[in-house]
């Protein structure tokens, strides 16, 4: 009998994963064509993508750990496995700690190997000095150049993006980051992660030759899981996945798809699973919303905030290649964040404009999205808002509009009134992103020949066209989708079109759906 497999779930030591026999999908090869050809490498990918695997791959490589590679398609090519002292340094421990502590967070990182080369600690001396003084000593004392690898580098700038103190976390890294320029001469190769395209933050101003591979063709795979891999390494936990949903394998790829596929991550890239939803879900056997509930960053939706962001109309949206470059405190960086961060990925490329065109990936990410936005319109009683919108669901999905209607009801009734606001498209807002959520096919100010409808769900059976009024009435509603014969656009989909014509209050002792009207 075979012993079942060992996937690797939120392990990311190749060392322990290799020696304890827990399943690796070979990136080997890419990782080999990177250190070939540069010297200074820069890779974004969203959290939970692979980054920190591929960062501690390759420290175990250039430590010459020729025994882990046994197999893997780098023991083809790699004739040498020559030994270089590496210097890795996470910064992701470094974003939680309060701004007055992150220097002495740094320095327990660099004491680490002053201690293992022997290196007497000056306490006085700045965490640049330290780090300079580090490659320096290690260079002399090996007589070999030092590999440095740097994973998560921004992550100490994205958890101070917006409580203004950014500008004191950029000079505590940028004391450190400049050294890789100033000791150029004594480093073998320089590998730095993050989720922040580098160009987007002056930190790196002064390595002016860090090449960056994130939307390169060549590597969009060296993170994440391709369809070939999927099929490779995980047939199994697929066909068992299969058996337990009562589906084909094939059909199991369907859902796995739908749910986890789709990040592109330059023009010509091909779909890639997401590796954390990928092994959770195939270990776990069951479709989950694996990299939603570990990804999650509340600095997205803060960003999301301050720039105002049009979640109905948020996607699909078209930029340039240079569009990904702008600073982060610029409006028209919420698009690249996103992008970055994983929420959003490209589904299209024109070569003829060069413009990409950005969506979500899948429906794992989207769901993710609108429940991220749910905790914002409904922050203190999510649990019980969710209970009503079970009724809703369930009642929506029957066609028992006025149950449905009622439910709906109640979830506005206990937002906050610290959101209240009178405008329409508020409204709508929180309709999109709730039905979203839900998982019906929602749009927002939908135009058509006649009009523009405030709100269109879709499910199998029905079309749902509702129209909003704030302050007024019910009858005024369905009278406007009477008199716009809202319902012929979708004369030839098939299936029935239900009218609704909703009232809402923005009275603040009332805030909710006063009263609604419904036609077949």
């Amino acid at each position: 009998m075979n012993e079942p497999i060992k996937y690797p779930v939120g392990r990311a030591d190749f060392e322990s994963i290799i020696s304890e026999g827990f399943l690796y999908v070979d990136k080997s090869e890419r990782m080999y064509e990177m250190i070939g050809s540069r010297k200074f490498v820069f890779l974004s990918r969203p959290r939970r993508f692979g980054k920190s695997l591929l960062v501690n791959t390759l420290q175990a490589y250039f430590e010459g750990k020729k025994e882990l590679f046994e197999g893997l398609k780098i023991s083809e090519y790699e004739k040498d496995w020559v030994q270089y002292p590496v210097i890795t340094l996470d910064m992701s421990a470094v974003k939680d700690i309060e701004i007055d502590k992150m220097s002495s967070a740094i320095s327990v990182q660099l004491e680490k190997y002053e201690n293992q080369y022997s290196i007497p600690i000056d306490k006085d001396a700045s965490n640049g000095a330290r780090f300079y003084r580090l490659i320096q000593t290690i260079k002399s004392k090996t007589k070999r150049n030092v590999v440095i690898l740097i994973d998560e580098y921004d992550a100490p700038l994205n958890a101070h993006l917006h409580d203004g103190n950014l500008k004191l976390v950029k000079s505590k890294l940028q004391e450190v980051y400049q050294q890789l320029k100033v000791c150029e001469k004594d480093e073998r190769f320089v590998f730095i992660t993050g989720i922040s395209k580098f160009s987007q933050v002056s930190i790196f101003s002064t390595l002016n030759n860090l090449t960056d591979i994130s939307m390169l063709d060549k590597f969009s795979d060296i993170c994440g899981i391709t369809h070939e891999e999927l099929n490779d390494y995980f047939h199994d936990g697929i066909q068992n996945l299969a058996d337990k949903f009562h589906c084909t394998y094939d059909e199991m790829i369907a859902k796995m798809e739908y749910k986890y596929d789709s990040y592109h991550f330059s023009e010509f890239s091909p779909a890639m699973f997401n590796p954390t939803s990928v092994l959770s879900a195939i270990n776990d056997e069951k479709l989950d919303n694996y990299w939603f509930r570990t990804a999650t960053s509340s600095y997205i939706i803060d960003h999301l905030k301050k720039h105002h962001a049009d979640i109905p109309h948020l996607v699909p949206k078209k930029l340039y290649a240079d569009d990904f470059s702008v600073s982060l405190e610029d409006v028209d960086s919420l698009w690249p964040v996103l992008f970055q961060a994983g929420y959003l990925t490209i589904k299209g490329y024109d070569p003829e404009s060069e413009m990409y065109t950005l969506d979500y990936p899948n429906n794992e990410v989207r769901i993710g999205m609108m429940q991220n936005m749910m905790y914002f319109y409904y922050p203190q009683n999510f649990s019980s808002g969710k209970a009503s919108m079970k009724d809703f669901y369930f009642a929506l999905r029957d066609g028992n509009i006025d149950e449905s209607m009622a439910a709906l009801k109640d979830f506005m009734s206990q937002i906050p009134n610290i959101l209240n606001n009178k405008e329409e498209k508020y409204f709508q807002t929180i309709l999109y992103v709730l039905f979203t959520w839900l998982g019906f096919y929602t749009e927002t100010e939908v135009n058509t020949a006649t009009g523009r409808i405030d709100v269109v769900i879709k499910n199998a059976k029905n079309i749902f066209v509702l129209e909003l009024k704030v302050d007024g009435s019910a009858d005024d509603a369905l009278a406007q989708i009477n008199s716009k014969n809202y319902p012929i656009a979708y004369k030839y989909d098939g299936r029935e079109v239900v009218k609704i014509g909703v009232n809402i209050s923005s009275d603040g002792d009332v805030r909710t759906i006063t009263e609604w009207k419904v036609e077949n």
